[in-house]
């Protein structure tokens, strides 16, 4: 009876190990090809948009340094996606983390703001999240 109840247990420990791998890289491909950065309440209405509930669940999510970093370094992910990872790096209080290859300085990252879309520098908007947050 003992082996079933240990055998049991750790078979649980595994799986529910393998779902939170499986979570996590789910929640990252999401933030990586998320099309417009947007804190706040934004649009028309004045809602939250899809984009930071996505970015507010990896925040929440005990890995959250690991995706955000991942994401930032990620050529597949959008300038968008980079631009939310280094926000959540600078919550996280992990700021020295927030790199931004040359490569990447000069895409457009685009911005909704209040019922605004405009585009800004990848480097630029960065280099402030590094200075001030995202706030």
């Amino acid at each position: 009876m003992k082996w079933k109840t240990l055998f049991l247990f750790f078979l649980g420990i595994a799986w529910s190990t393998k779902a939170s791998v499986q979570n996590d890289t789910e929640i990252e491909k999401e933030l990586s090809t998320v099309k417009f950065f947007s804190i706040g309440l934004n649009g028309f209405v004045a809602k939250k948009m899809p984009q930071q509930i996505i970015y507010e669940k990896v925040l929440e999510n005990t890995n959250s340094v690991s995706i955000f970093k991942n994401v930032m370094e990620s050529h597949e992910s959008t300038p968008e996606g980079k631009a939310y990872s280094a926000c959540g790096l600078w919550e996280n209080k992990e700021p020295e983390k927030i790199k931004l290859k040359d490569e990447y300085g000069d895409l457009n990252v685009t911005i909704l703001s209040g019922d605004i879309l405009r585009q800004e520098s990848l480097g630029k908007f960065i280099g402030n999240i590094k200075k001030h947050g995202c706030k």
